[in-house]
């Protein structure tokens, strides 16, 4: 049997302020056409399907629209909740929208019941915090994440001489080594919410997510897929792709299918000049500008990149040994305060002509009040 592995969606997601709803509905476009070509026998979906516990109407009529797409291919689907995600409204009518083979976990009961699919048994398990546990298991101390997932794993009735699949979105370390993590993503505290990858030695497969680059820890069968866009500059290297999981008699082949985002994500630096020189570029940017004493900066790349997300100047710094004597401060100026900081951020002083067009500028301001 043949399924799609995904995670980590977080449709409605802003990067930079830029809205990312219609690389994500390309994104899941490409994901119906590759269930199709691939004939997959199910898609596991393993949490964060939006960027906030109350979603925007927009992000859920997306997620409504690819989901109904999945229910009229037959093909059924198995959501878990994620921690940017709320799982009482993402479980509203579960039990109503699992008849058409559509199947999102519930909130944690202290137990977890498998969904069959021929010899194949998936478990759902949501995100879920030591709290979220604890109160199932009052007479077991359960101190962190690492005491909470066990308790959960020794609590299910695991049939071995079945395929046993995991779906679950926790922080999974192997032998102490974390995995690989970027910006976008919140970061672990220390060693609180860590899970050792062989609490799961009875699973087969375990379709993780959390974590933005596909990556797999401990043994191969225990996968993060990763998110299918880059939503962080601290992504710009990975390579985004579907992971395809083929069951075969507990023999798992896994791949991946690049995505092909409306978008890449770039990081260029350089002096404006030479960057006005290049081809235009829709991809989201971050640049680096090496000049000093830029004006009107941001609008002038624009006509090359129309998609800044981040504009940066290397001279850029502030000195914070200086001492500030907060009664000189008062005493200055609105251009006195621009100059010096125009001075801070260049190493250059104003010219005259700047001077004029600072002072005009100022002067609009104020008459405008």
């Amino acid at each position: 049997m043949k399924f799609i592995h995904l995670g980590d969606l977080h449709i409605g997601k802003r990067v930079n302020e830029f809205s990312m709803i219609n690389d994500q509905r390309e994104i899941l476009k490409q994901i119906i056409k590759v269930s199709k070509s691939e004939k997959v026998n199910g898609i596991f979906i393993a949490g964060d399907i939006y960027d906030k516990t109350i979603p925007s109407i927009e992000a859920i009529e997306l997620f409504e629209d690819f989901i109904c797409k999945i229910a009229d291919l037959k093909i059924p689907a198995y959501i878990v909740s994620g921690n940017h995600d709320s799982s009482e409204r993402l479980s509203t009518f579960s039990k109503l929208i699992s008849l058409s083979g559509i199947h999102f976990s519930r909130n944690y009961d202290g137990k977890i019941i498998p969904l069959p699919l021929e010899n194949i048994d998936i478990w759902l398990l949501p995100f879920v915090r030591p709290a979220d546990v604890r109160r199932f298991f009052p007479d077991i101390e359960i101190g962190n994440y690492q005491d909470a997932i066990e308790n959960v794993v020794k609590n299910l009735d695991i049939d071995t001489s079945r395929t046993n699949i995991l779906i679950a979105h926790q922080f999974v370390t192997a032998n102490g080594k974390k995995p690989e993590i970027s910006d976008s993503e919140t970061s672990s505290l220390g060693t609180l919410d860590n899970i050792d990858y062989r609490i799961f030695d009875n699973f087969d497969y375990v379709a993780l997510g959390h974590i933005h680059k596909p990556q797999s820890m401990g043994r191969k069968e225990i996968r993060y897929c990763g998110s299918p866009l880059k939503y962080s500059f601290s992504e710009v290297n990975q390579n985004k792709s579907i992971t395809i999981v083929e069951i075969e008699d507990k023999k798992i082949d896994i791949k991946s299918i690049p995505f092909k985002p409306i978008h890449e994500m770039k990081e260029i630096r350089g002096k404006i000049n030479n960057l006005l020189k290049m081809e235009k570029d829709e991809s989201y940017m971050h640049i680096t500008l090496t000049d000093t004493n830029v004006i009107d900066a941001k609008n002038k790349l624009e006509t090359i990149f129309p998609n800044i997300m981040k504009l940066d100047f290397e001279e850029y710094y502030t000195n914070l040994g200086e001492k500030r004597d907060l009664k000189t401060l008062k005493e200055k100026t609105i251009f006195e305060h621009f100059s010096d900081f125009f001075e801070k951020q260049t190493k250059e002083k104003l010219t005259n002509e700047e001077k004029e067009i600072v002072s005009s500028i100022l002067l609009d301001i104020k008459e405008a009040k």
